[in-house]
């Protein structure tokens, strides 16, 4: 008799979710005619997993807006699946707050959800406990869409092993003995696991539980508990990512502390007196760059210096990043910031804009000539565009004290509130565009193998680095906040390339810009951890690196020169048409039955970690269509009959 066909889905976080929507939109065109039961697994509730998961404090919220955010494919994304459409984040809860939203079996509406779809609007910054709501709706959504050709079978526990079987299929093993269940194929889409602690980390711990101290490791803010941060005492945080931001928001208004504005409408805190003082550097020293809270003005580019012609004059061997890539990436960035100040603020340069943009055309990046225009047009500094100091504001500068440093801290953070509320700093904007243009592209060029292996060593992880800083901070709000618990001294900054010590039963920690060192009982690492295949504390992962199963991945060229290990899972690329993101065995063969996507697997890396944008052509849609229709191929290629 004909039998289901059947697939597991380990993970069921926006990625796994998102696998699951693609495979079901495709299951009528590469599976017609069958029945297919999809498995999908995880500790946590579907549609969130574990970090959207809908048990939070409801003070932390996204750094993306509701307006930006969306789980459903549409018209620009380049795909061979079908388009379903569906709301985002922010059109779902204006269907929640009218009273017109679908709820699909499975999912139930949180009343906080309720309550806050009434207020959204297309620039609000979602609590989390909300956006769990959509995830789940999404995920409940897509399960109905399926019937009755893909039944969904969801389970809430933890995959610990998965075995080979018979003709292909798989046996994923289950924690607290619960059964185990079969497929034909495995898709990984695990998320944020758990990742083991580095030796630094590890002697930190010993040390803390040796002298009775505090200290959390890093991991994300909501696994961890705050209960033992004493008030009033020092502590030191290292991290000034949104880690931090998380972590400053739950020792502060987390304990009662409140904001208000006075009366020339500057933000203010009120301390509770619960609030410990926030010692805080990191190896920038800054905080990330807040969201921005206007619409470009001008051409938001791409303008052709980093497009297919411009690389192909490079030729057609493998680019190196520093030498060849960055260059004209750089070029992409300071045009679009310049154009947009001239199209936009024409009246704030010294000659005429039209003048201005085409002069900037023809000159080089990093030329003389580029400089002495700089220098003729632009009047203000804070109008220029110097990425050195953007990507280390702190370099080379040196305090005489910890005071003089916290009045330095307070203007950069006001200029960053002003620059990311007032349209007239929009060059800054049009800047973050251009970085945007040279992003999607190297994302393109590393699908086509272009870069160098040597690259991946330095030059690409420092602009990803940059990239992160620029375009991946806080709400503006949360910034403006930042600077009150500075004013208030509940944040005092340490400096950049921060570094901590344990000495004479204390914590110690001290930066390159103050010859200051600060002492205390608590350190928290505000930051997540650095996630390489071999530090995984996953019980599933530690099998299939055991066992041989999985590797390592290698930055290798085309012409089999040098290598350097990825950090990531090895997947077959997505370019290769007989593979197309199998997971790859220790000798470099793929897993017929085994697929994966995420931030731990190679080809899908830089696409996770953020939810994709509506109407953007967004390469996390198209990536998971390519699986999913290669996983559904792949099993409608096995025998569909057995004895029973």
């Amino acid at each position: 008799m004909t039998r289901a066909l059947t697939m597991a889905i380990i993970g069921a976080g926006p990625r796994g979710t998102s696998l699951l929507e693609r495979l079901i939109a495709n299951a009528a065109e590469c599976a017609p005619d069958r029945t297919i039961d999809i498995h999908v697994i995880d500790p946590y509730p579907p549609g969130g997993g574990r970090i959207w998961r809908s048990q939070q404090s409801p003070l932390l919220w996204m750094n993306t807006t509701s307006g930006d955010c969306t789980m459903f494919v549409d018209e620009t994304v380049e795909c061979e699946g079908p388009v379903v459409s569906g709301p985002t984040l922010n059109e779902w809860a204006q269907e929640v707050a009218t009273g017109r939203l679908s709820s699909p079996p499975g999912f139930q509406l949180a009343s906080s959800t309720s309550a806050e779809a009434g207020r959204m609007q297309e620039s609000w910054y979602t609590t989390r406990r909300t956006q769990s709501d959509y995830l789940s709706w999404v995920f409940w959504q897509s399960v109905k869409n399926g019937m009755p050709q893909v039944q969904v079978h969801s389970h809430v526990g933890r995959a610990v092993d998965v075995h080979d079987l018979p003709l292909g299929r798989q046996r994923v093993i289950m924690a607290d003995g619960l059964p185990s269940l079969d497929a034909d194929i495995v898709l990984f889409a695990p998320g944020n696991v758990d990742i083991a602690p580095n030796a630094a980390e590890v002697r930190l711990t010993e040390y803390a539980q040796a002298h009775d101290l505090c200290y959390l490791p890093s991991g994300s803010t909501v696994d961890h508990s705050f209960d033992r941060i004493p008030a009033g005492e020092p502590v030191i945080v290292r991290g000034l990512g949104l880690c931090f931001i998380d972590t400053a928001v739950l020792l502060t208004s987390g304990r009662g502390g409140t904001f208000h504005r006075d009366g020339s409408g500057e933000l203010r805190y009120e301390p509770s007196g619960n609030e410990p003082v926030l010692y805080v550097g990191s190896r920038r020293g800054v905080p990330y760059w807040s969201k921005v809270h206007y619409s470009l003005a001008g051409s938001p580019g791409p303008f052709g210096h980093l497009d297919t012609k411009a690389v192909a004059a490079l030729g057609d061997r493998p680019l190196d990043f520093a030498m060849e890539i960055w260059p004209l990436m750089v070029r992409e960035v300071i045009h679009a910031g310049y154009r947009e100040l001239a199209e936009s603020h024409p009246e704030l340069l010294d000659i005429d804009a039209r003048e201005f943009i085409n002069r900037l055309d023809t000159l080089d990046w990093d030329g003389l000539a580029l400089k002495e225009l700089i220098d003729q047009a632009v009047r203000y500094d804070a109008d220029r565009i110097d990425l050195d100091e953007t990507a280390h504001p702190l370099a080379g500068r040196h305090f005489p004290d910890l005071d003089t440093l916290q009045k330095w801290m307070i203007d950069y953070i006001a200029a960053g509130v002003r620059r990311g509320q007032d349209p007239r700093y929009s060059a800054s904007l049009g800047m973050l565009h251009g970085l945007s243009n040279a992003f999607s592209r190297l994302v393109e060029l590393v699908d086509e193998k272009r870069i160098a292996p040597s690259s991946w060593e330095h030059d690409v992880p420092a602009f990803l680095d940059l990239c992160r800083f620029l375009t991946s901070g806080p709400p503006g709000p949360r910034l403006e906040e930042l600077l009150a618990l500075t004013r208030a001294g509940v944040v005092r900054f340490l400096g950049s390339e921060m570094t901590v010590t344990a000495d004479e039963g204390l914590f110690h920690a001290r930066s390159c810009n103050v010859n200051v060192s600060i002492t205390a009982r608590s350190l928290i690492e505000a930051r997540l951890p650095e996630r390489t295949m071999l530090r995984v504390d996953d019980p599933l992962l530690r099998k299939l690196i055991q066992r041989d199963e999985i590797r390592e991945g290698l930055h290798s060229s085309p012409d089999d020169g040098d290598r350097y290990p990825t950090g990531l899972i090895d997947t077959a690329s997505l370019i290769d048409t007989d593979s197309l993101n199998r997971l790859n065995r220790a000798d470099g063969t793929p897993h017929e039955s085994r697929f994966g996507a995420g931030a731990l697997f190679s080809g899908t890396v830089l696409t996770s970690g953020r939810f994709p944008s509506p109407q953007s052509n967004d390469g996390f849609f198209r990536q998971n269509d390519i699986i999913a229709r290669a996983a559904l191929h792949e099993l409608c290629r096995r025998e569909a009959t057995t004895d029973v």
